[in-house]
């Protein structure tokens, strides 16, 4: 599976949408930063069709690390979860 970057999905909605590529950038930056600032405020972010974005906490634990094996607690921290809809997981299933 090949990665695409967040320069080249700006690039590619410049192509698509008839934009600059500078005001492309702009643009894909401008939603990390509103998507990050409406997590950070608490709030649920929801694209109709597509899913949602939510900000949950998740519990100290007791972890290993690989290297060492020796044993560590991992703190309490906050973890952007994605939550595909159902019609974007019926339409990558049918691809």
């Amino acid at each position: 599976m090949e990665t695409v970057n967040k320069k080249e999905f700006a690039y590619k909605i410049a192509e698509q949408g008839g934009f600059y590529k500078k005001d492309a950038v702009k643009m894909v930056e401008l939603f990390w930063d509103m998507l990050m600032d409406y997590l950070s405020e608490g709030r649920k972010v929801n694209f109709y069709g597509i899913g949602h974005f939510e900000l949950k906490t998740v519990k100290e634990k007791e972890a290993r690390n690989p290297k060492t094996g020796e044993t560590c607690i991992v703190p309490e921290h906050k973890k952007v979860k994605f939550y595909p809809s159902e019609t974007l997981t019926e339409k990558i299933e049918d691809e």
